[in-house]
C-alpha cells in the first residue's frame, strides 16, 4: 500500500521567494516611469492657465504643449496603475512566502522558520495591523487595496473602491512607500534585518526622490 506524504515545497518556496523580488523590481522601474514622466509633464502645465480668450490660446507653442502634456500624462497614468498593481502583488507574495515557509519547515537556514507566522496575508491593511504598525500606514495600505480593486474591477461607486482620477506620480509614491514600510517591518518580524536606511538607498537606486514632491 502506498505511503501518502505531503509534496515537497522547498522548490516551490524559492520561486516564490525569487517572484517577489522580481515583482518589487518591476513595481519601481514603473515607479520610477511615473516619476519621470510626472517630471516631464510640470514643464506643460503652464497651459492650464491660459484661458480661450488668451492670445496663446490655440497658437503652435500652446497646441505643442498641450501635445507633450497629454502624453506625459498619459504615460504618467499607465506607468502608475503598473506600480500600484505589482506593489500589491509584491507584498502579499513576499508575506505568504515567509507564511509557508514557517509552514511547512523548509530546510533552509533561516530565522523566521521558529516564528509564529502571520495569518493575515489577504490584503496589505490586514498585513500591516497583525505587524501593528501606525494608523497612517493602515490608511495608505487601504486606499492601495481600494486602488486594486479599481483598476482590477473599473467601479468607482463602491466604498472599498477608489477614484483613478487621483492615480498619478504622488499617489503611487505615498502608497508604494507605504508598502516598503510593511515590507521592512515584515522582514524584521520575521527576523530579517533591512539595512539603516533601506528607503533612502532603495529610492536613490531607481532614480526617485526620498519624498513625495
Amino acid at each position: 500500500m502506498p505511503i501518502l506524504t505531503k509534496p515537497a515545497m522547498a522548490a516551490r518556496l524559492i520561486l516564490q521567494d525569487d517572484h517577489y523580488r522580481r515583482v518589487a523590481d518591476l513595481c519601481f522601474r514603473h515607479l520610477q516611469g511615473t516619476f519621470e514622466h510626472f517630471t516631464a509633464r510640470q514643464q506643460h502645465e503652464w497651459i492650464r492657465g491660459v484661458s480661450n480668450s488668451d492670445p496663446e490660446y490655440g497658437r503652435k507653442r500652446y497646441l505643442d504643449a498641450l501635445t507633450d502634456r497629454e502624453h506625459h500624462q498619459s504615460e504618467e497614468y499607465s506607468h502608475a496603475i503598473a506600480s500600484v498593481l505589482f506593489a500589491h502583488i509584491w507584498l502579499l507574495s513576499a508575506a505568504n512566502y515567509y507564511r509557508l515557509s514557517c509552514k511547512h519547515k523548509t530546510p533552509y537556514d533561516a530565522p523566521w522558520l521558529s516564528t509564529k507566522p502571520i495569518k493575515g496575508t489577504s490584503s496589505p491593511a490586514l498585513i500591516a495591523k497583525e505587524l501593528r504598525l501606525h494608523a497612517l500606514v493602515i490608511q495608505q495600505a487601504e486606499i492601495l487595496h481600494d486602488m486594486r480593486n479599481t483598476i482590477a474591477h473599473l467601479v468607482e461607486d463602491d466604498r472599498k473602491t477608489a477614484l483613478m482620477k487621483d492615480l498619478d506620480f504622488p499617489t503611487a509614491f505615498r502608497l508604494v512607500e507605504a508598502v516598503w514600510t510593511i515590507y521592512i517591518a515584515l522582514l524584521r518580524y520575521y527576523g530579517v534585518h533591512a539595512d539603516t536606511g533601506s528607503w533612502a538607498i532603495q529610492t536613490k537606486r531607481y532614480g526617485l526622490p526620498r519624498k513625495t514632491p
